[in-house]
């Protein structure tokens, strides 16, 4: 599904004082691409061209200079493709700007017949066609394109963010929480496959003891985590599992300040935690919050809602409608 709605653009034939923004954006993103602009957008007759912009490419035999004409077309309002009637006589136009390639930059995308006239050309001038597949394909894919993108593109990327979210720049290192058997990283965007587990000493009365956490670790799902209850179980044999979370649940900003809560709500009612444990409990909330602050996702808001639906798991949270 595309991500960039090419409408936020103002249209390019109405005397708004907007009516270049295309064009505009059209010479920042070929500079974000690399190109050097040669000649910058002006209103008034263009001949046939909006753009001249340079490439220099290096080969074995030294530098070669190519000048491309860029022909913008903002066809996004009609959802319209570019035909061979709107963008014609290109060789000519090409010749006539000392140019030596052409670059279509559309909103939309080249119709057939404008495609095969181009391909008609390819052994007369070099030919490049940036639609808006292409165009935002290329600007969500680093840093720097996602910040030309907010620029034209403000709601488009708003959305876009709370949905492909980053963890927030709160420390001088990234964080980073490894699987303490296998030591694969769990802070893999999109994919945290991680639990958080909680041991306690084992009690024999519950009424006059009170629960405290031996330890806390991070594993894998699975193989990770049953040795690491093995483990655990030749060294101590007074501590037993209690509980555990996903961690794809815990990063959720909804439920992680309701499981501060609920730790709070704990120690409290005198839960306590040995040294070591407090200590990794410390860590591994420094290293989850940078993933923390945010806003939720709606797969997230989805989950949410089911985990709500849970007695038990509200309860557990410390958590009362």
């Amino acid at each position: 599904m595309p991500v960039l709605d090419f409408k936020e653009i103002p249209k390019a034939h109405e005397s708004n004082g907007l009516q270049d923004t295309f064009e505009l954006f059209a010479r920042d993103f070929l500079e974000f691409m690399g190109y050097h602009v040669i000649t910058d957008p002006d209103r008034g007759a263009d001949g046939g061209v909006d753009l001249v912009v340079e490439e220099r490419r290096t080969g074995v035999g030294g530098e070669t200079v190519i000048r491309w004409l860029v022909s913008c077309k903002h066809k996004a309002f009609s959802g319209n493709s570019v035909t061979f009637s709107d963008d014609n006589n290109i060789r000519d136009r090409v010749d006539a700007n000392s140019c030596h390639g052409f670059i279509g930059f559309y909103s939309t995308l080249a119709s057939s017949g404008l495609s095969n006239s181009l391909k008609g050309l390819r052994n007369l001038i070099e030919y490049q066609i940036f639609d808006k597949e292409k165009i935002e394909n290329q600007l969500l894919h680093t840093s720097r394109g996602i910040e030309l993108a907010e620029r034209y593109f403000p709601k488009s990327l708003l959305s876009w963010k709370v949905e492909n979210p980053e963890p927030a720049r709160l420390f001088i290192n990234d964080s980073t929480l490894k699987c303490e058997i296998c030591k694969k990283e769990l802070l893999v965007k999109n994919n945290y496959e991680g639990i958080v587990v909680f041991y306690s000493k084992e009690r024999t009365d519950f009424i006059e003891e009170k629960e405290h956490y031996e330890y806390i670790h991070w594993v894998c799902k699975g193989s990770c985590d049953n040795e690491l209850k093995y483990k655990i179980s030749q060294y101590n044999n007074d501590a037993v599992e209690s509980g555990w979370e996903d961690i794809s649940d815990v990063i959720m900003p909804t439920i992680f300040i309701r499981w501060i809560f609920a730790t709070l709500n704990e120690q409290r009612n005198g839960k306590t935690h040995s040294d070591e444990a407090f200590e990794n409990f410390k860590e591994f909330l420094i290293q989850i919050f940078p993933y923390v602050s945010r806003h939720l996702t709606s797969k997230e808001q989805e989950r949410i809602k089911m985990l709500s639906m849970i007695p038990s798991y509200l309860g557990g949270l410390g958590y009362e409608d």
